[in-house]
């Protein structure tokens, strides 16, 4: 998603070219703090999914007694923007070789596609579930499992010293707006939409009238005086169906 075109298209459809606006700095600065806004609202409900391999022997602990219990901080690469929740699962050398011969082809069939990329949703989904059935079939008896501790550290269980490890990291999209899927970005224009409004009611809403200017966005200000209440029903309809897009919740693991 291009965020300098979508500011610019907010700009033209909600009229803030033409009115003179009573703000100390220019509009477009407001429309970035803005985004930085949208996107972090936007995350709490449809995250950005990030894939990465590492082999454990790379990975740095707090401490070598947390080393020792399986206590690691997960790559940097995954915390480029706040992590929220992070999974990890063993990869043998084997898979890793065979995927690597298919870099260029990006395929659900071979979905080691390279160190510190970004996986589409349906390559996640499927690495996911083929652990869970892995789990459900008694592939191994001693399974490797892993826990999030928050604050970009996780706890590895039954992991060999010499394992390669696939993370997947649920975390902020990026304030560019790349990570944001293709299917995803109208839902994103609508609520920046909605945050925009609501950000410049509540800077307009008690300005004093200055001049001729004044009757113009106080007819804005009207427009915008419901976005407040759209925007807290949007969060209530994301709440109740963000858990259908989980992989979490449509699988059980054993």
């Amino acid at each position: 998603m291009n965020m300098s075109k979508l500011i610019n298209d907010k700009k033209i459809e909600n009229g803030l070219t033409t009115i003179a606006l009573p703000f100390d700095q220019p509009i477009e600065t407001i429309m970035k703090e803005v985004v930085k806004v949208a996107i972090h609202t936007f995350s709490h409900y449809k995250k950005a999914e990030k894939g990465y391999m590492e082999l454990l022997s790379n990975l740095r602990s707090p401490s070598e007694d947390a080393r020792r219990i399986g206590e690691f901080y997960i790559p940097e690469f995954l915390s480029m923007t706040e992590v929220h929740d992070v999974y990890a699962m063993p990869v043998s050398f084997s898979n890793w070789r065979r995927g690597e011969a298919a870099i260029n082809t990006f395929t659900v069939g071979s979905p080691f596609v390279g160190f510190g990329t970004y996986y589409p949703q349906d390559i996640l989904n499927a690495i996911l579930t083929g652990a869970a059935i892995n789990k459900y079939a008694g592939v191994t008896n001693n399974p490797q499992t892993s826990e999030w501790l928050g604050y970009n550290k996780i706890r590895l269980y039954n992991y060999p010293a010499d394992s390669l490890v696939f993370f997947v990291a649920k975390c902020d999209h990026e304030e560019s707006g790349e990570t944001i899927p293709a299917s995803q970005e109208e839902a994103f224009k609508d609520l920046f939409e909605l945050v925009l409004q609501k950000t410049l009611y509540n800077h307009l809403k008690n300005v004093n009238n200055h001049g001729s200017a004044f009757k113009e966005y106080q007819y804005k200000i009207d427009e915008w005086a419901s976005a407040d209440e759209q925007l807290k029903n949007m969060k209530k309809e994301w709440r109740d169906t963000a858990h259908l897009d989980d992989i979490e919740d449509t699988v059980q693991f054993f």
